[in-house]
């Protein structure tokens, strides 16, 4: 489990990156190339937004989904409800 949980951090950051890279471009933050078709374009900036929010969604899995402690009990389980 704890190999899953460092590859979906390692996916996660990594789509974060890309994505701040794309907003980057998409705002004319950066120009490299000075002639490349991602400078000033608003694309790029929502597709980088998107992908950021995906990446996060991605890193809060992780720490939430794949964490090592079982959840406490709640509604909706069996020892809420006082069942064995």
């Amino acid at each position: 489990m704890e190999k899953i949980r460092t590859w979906m951090v390692a996916a996660g950051l990594a789509i974060v990156i890309v994505g701040a890279a794309w907003v980057a471009h998409g705002t004319g933050v950066i120009r490299l190339p000075a002639t490349g078709f991602m400078n000033e374009l608003s694309v790029w900036t929502i597709n980088g937004s998107l992908a950021i929010a995906f990446g996060l969604i991605v890193l809060v899995g992780s720490w939430k989904l794949l964490r090592d402690q079982p959840r406490e009990t709640g509604f909706g389980d069996d020892h809420f409800l006082g069942e064995p």
